[in-house]
């Protein structure tokens, strides 16, 4: 079977000008290679079907592909995106809601981004901040994909682009009251966050007792908050995967699903 899957992935890739040999020669071109390592470090099964669906992937590095391998390509499930952009362009929920009939909340405080949101997705739209708290405004900065909260726009490799990015004001809300507000089940599938530096803020804020979330993928940039981040998830029941394929996001899924998907790891 591993060889069926080996020649399915050979035959796929081949438009990317990717040469499958043997595992030592992929893992020597790993960063050109990371949907044959992801598919690679997957049971024959759940390697077939992510392979099935990987030229319908939105996501930059395959968070949506990693999310349905981890929840067994669950139909009808909900999902929380912070950074949601257009809907479509990077969307690591777009996959599952075109489908896999997921359904769920879609956070974008960007301006630019809401016209073309509304008409991508048939998500709830939330255009408040997510941030630590649901009393405060604050300065945003906006410039497309690298939009975020102006006091992070130094924060990473991206400050140079943020210096032409238009500031205005933003009221914020807490991912708690995200919730709250739009009645999220107790138990949610996903949670992706790429907020472009408040990450940390945001789910050092939050109550894991009310929510909880089966997977996780958080972008963290290289920046220092990526090990507090770790700390924290890791405090809550969640253990990291796929560290190396996952490069500037890191991707936890919570102890008691890990259990059951344990050929991913």
């Amino acid at each position: 079977m591993k060889q069926k899957i080996k020649s399915m992935i050979q035959l796929s890739l081949r438009s990317f000008d990717i040469e499958i040999a043997r595992y030592s020669s992929l893992k020597a071109t790993a960063r050109k290679a990371r949907d044959m390592e992801l598919l690679l470090s997957m049971p024959d099964d759940r390697a077939a079907e992510v392979l099935k669906n990987m030229r319908k992937s939105r996501s930059q590095i395959r968070q949506d592909l990693f999310v349905l391998s981890q929840l067994n390509f669950k139909k009808n499930g909900y999902f929380v995106e912070f950074g949601a952009t257009n809907g479509v362009t990077l969307s690591n929920t777009y996959l599952l809601e075109k489908e896999f009939g997921w359904t769920g909340i879609l956070a974008e405080p960007a301006i630019c981004w809401h016209d073309d949101l509304k008409k991508n997705r048939n998500a709830k739209i939330e255009t408040r901040c997510v941030w630590k708290d649901s009393s405060s405004t604050v300065n945003f900065n906006e410039i497309a994909e690298y939009s975020t909260i102006n006091s992070y726009s130094d924060k990473d490799k991206h400050k140079e682009r943020r210096k032409k990015g238009k500031i205005y004001e933003v009221k914020t809300i807490s991912l708690n009251e995200l919730l709250e507000k739009h009645e999220a089940p107790v138990d949610i599938d996903y949670l992706s966050i790429d907020t472009e530096g408040s990450e940390f803020e945001i789910l050092n804020n939050f109550d894991f007792s009310k929510h909880s979330f089966k997977v996780i993928t958080c972008e963290h940039n290289f920046t220092p908050m990526r090990e507090k981040i770790f700390e924290l998830l890791v405090k809550n029941g969640y253990v990291r995967k796929l560290e190396k394929i996952s490069d500037f996001d890191d991707w936890y899924v919570r102890l008691d699903v890990a259990s059951v998907s344990s050929g991913a790891s």
